[in-house]
């Protein structure tokens, strides 16, 4: 690889994740690196404004004997270790020293080769793996939504004790709710600007367990637009398991689900995902992990965002303008993962297609980092995190409010409730496709 020198104008690259060499697991190695790395953090400090983990670092290294990392205890880092999401904001938006610098500066990377070290020692604890199971979890919890619902509402006080006590899940913080499967088969409309093409849709464990709403939408603007759709859901992407380092289980994911969408894109089918988090799984993470693999390489390529996807129907004029307005306003919240899939605010030009609605874009960081936000010490951090971007939400006064992280989305509510001590009536958070589907007068919100 070619290095850059300071100010070189090449295009970040990123290297491929080791895991199958023993020296990925060696932990003399693993320390020299990551003192490597943070010496250059240290001395550039230019991330101290984008997650907990960075300001961890700093403290541990300005509250030491010397000032510097030489004085810093390896066993400290875990501090910083823990308070990383993997959210890539580091490399794709703030670090100058990202590959092909000769710096080679992957904070995000290094934190998951701690958390996969971690992992396979057993610092993962029980009940942490137990809520990283989705689909088992999903396929329990879903059948009996009622009453899982009931039990998980912050409403419910001695449940959501319980579940502090023995899931570390804080009794505060908002989670999200089974809905009912969404199974219909759409009629596809053959005088639509697309029709004749096919498309799958990767439904995600988000719009199978929890929000099918989204699942809906997506089906029935694709659908209406003559485009004919297949359901396709295999198993979660494996985003869970990559924020506790269970690279093992990540892969095996990654070679059953790709091998099988393969088999479409073999049939001229376009993969389309729901949310932003298993797109970047599937277009970014899984090739990392498994750069040699057909399959995983052909489906990175043929894989869009369902922002991605309408945007680039749209662009070429192959999508039905017959949008009513959305009076009053969208605030929409573009997730981190979002924006590291590195394709553009896909969302909001896929929300200027609705005529006379005015639409204000948020780009910083929810604070809610999948499953890291709602444990018990980390809600208070994720609250304040998120006080950012939900002030300048609330600033706007749209009567709409949109992500396109649906924890992320429903994370911003929850803050705003709190800053409003609950007097005003609750808004509730849409995903963008759902918005552009109740504009079609496909769906009712």
């Amino acid at each position: 690889m070619n290095k850059k020198s300071e100010g070189g104008l090449e295009l970040p690259q990123r290297n491929v994740v080791d895991w199958n060499k023993e020296e990925y697991w060696d932990e003399q190695k693993l320390d020299e690196e990551t003192r490597r790395q943070f010496d250059v953090c240290h001395g550039c400090r230019r991330c101290f404004n984008l997650c907990d983990s960075f300001p961890r670092l700093f403290d541990l290294i300005d509250e030491s004997e010397t000032f510097e990392l030489d004085s810093v205890k390896s066993k400290d880092f875990n501090e910083v270790v823990e308070a990383c999401t993997l959210c890539d904001m580091c490399f794709m938006v703030s670090c100058p020293y990202v590959p092909p610098h000769e710096f080679a500066i992957d904070f995000s990377k290094l934190m998951l080769r701690h958390k996969a070290v971690n992992y396979n020692k057993g610092k993962v604890s029980f009940s942490d793996k137990q809520l990283a199971k989705i689909d088992r979890n999903g396929k329990i919890l879903q059948k009996s939504r009622a009453v899982s619902n009931a039990l998980t509402s912050v409403r419910n006080k001695p449940t959501r004790y319980i579940m502090e006590k023995t899931l570390n899940i804080d009794k505060r913080a908002s989670l999200p709710k089974y809905s009912k499967p969404y199974n219909k088969k759409e009629e596809v409309n053959k005088k639509g600007e697309s029709y004749g093409e096919k498309v799958v849709i990767f439904s995600t464990c988000y719009g199978n367990y929890f929000n099918s709403s989204i699942l809906e939408s997506a089906e029935k603007i694709l659908n209406f637009n003559g485009i004919e759709t297949l359901k396709f859901y295999e198993g979660c992407c494996g985003m869970p398991q990559l924020e506790q380092g269970n690279l093992k289980e990540v892969a095996t994911s990654a070679k059953k689900i790709s091998k099988i969408l393969s088999s479409y894109i073999d049939e001229g089918k376009k993969i389309i995902t729901l949310i932003p988090s298993c797109s970047l799984m599937i277009k970014s993470e899984w090739p990392l992990l498994l750069p040699n693999n057909e399959f995983i390489k052909k489906l990175a390529i043929n894989t869009f965002d369902i922002d991605e996807y309408i945007v680039d129907l749209a662009e070429k004029n192959k999508i039905s303008k017959k949008l009513k307005p959305l009076f009053g306003g969208i605030s929409l919240h573009l997730s981190c993962h979002s924006r590291a899939q590195n394709i553009g605010p896909k969302a909001h030009k896929m929300l200027k297609l609705i005529p006379k609605t005015n639409i204000d874009l948020v780009e910083k960081c929810s604070g809610h980092g999948g499953s890291w936000g709602i444990k018990k010490g980390n809600f208070d951090i994720a609250l304040k995190i998120g006080k950012i971007p939900t002030k300048t939400i609330i600033s706007k006064n749209n009567r709409y409010i949109s992500s396109t992280c649906p924890l992320a989305g429903e994370h911003i509510t929850q803050i705003k409730e709190i800053n409003e001590d609950n007097k005003k009536e609750k808004i509730t958070s849409r995903h963008p496709i759902e918005l552009l589907a109740f504009s079609y007068g496909l769906i009712n919100i």
